[in-house]
């Protein structure tokens, strides 16, 4: 599919997507590039927040849930916390975009990844190390 930035400030709903206005209208597609990083870790949060609410629908989230959930977070090194608010019962919590050493180290690999100048020699034990450490 081929779009251009006269199209969409022409019309921006042409394209099915488009919902608002454009943010920069004045730099053309061809000039811009998608952070896949992280929008693959916004859609695997939003993937977490659905498996998450699906347990609370059904009124079987409780401790024994949240003990299961926090103890495998933990194993896996990833800060994750869950807690019920006292005044409206509702279980909440943390996100899993932040700013833990998971996702640094994934970064890291990713961008090595997408270099071109990266020597593959060079990132092979780094990359063996994450998927020991992590999956």
């Amino acid at each position: 599919m081929t779009k251009t930035m006269e199209q969409l400030n022409i019309n921006y709903k042409i394209y099915h997507g488009h919902n608002k206005p454009l943010l920069f209208n004045m730099i053309p597609l061809d000039h811009w590039l998608v952070d896949e990083l992280h929008v693959m870790l916004r859609i695997t949060d939003c993937l977490w927040n659905l498996m998450l609410n699906e347990p609370k629908k059904t009124d079987l989230f409780d401790d024994l849930t949240r003990n299961v959930i926090t103890n495998e977070m933990d194993h896996i090194d990833v800060k994750f916390q869950i807690w019920k608010d006292k005044e409206s019962e509702n279980w909440n919590y943390t996100s899993l975009t932040g700013g833990s050493e998971l996702w640094n180290k994934f970064s890291g690999l990713y961008y090595a990844l997408r270099n071109d100048n990266t020597d593959p020699d060079e990132l092979e034990e780094p990359a063996k190390e994450y998927s020991h450490h992590w999956i």
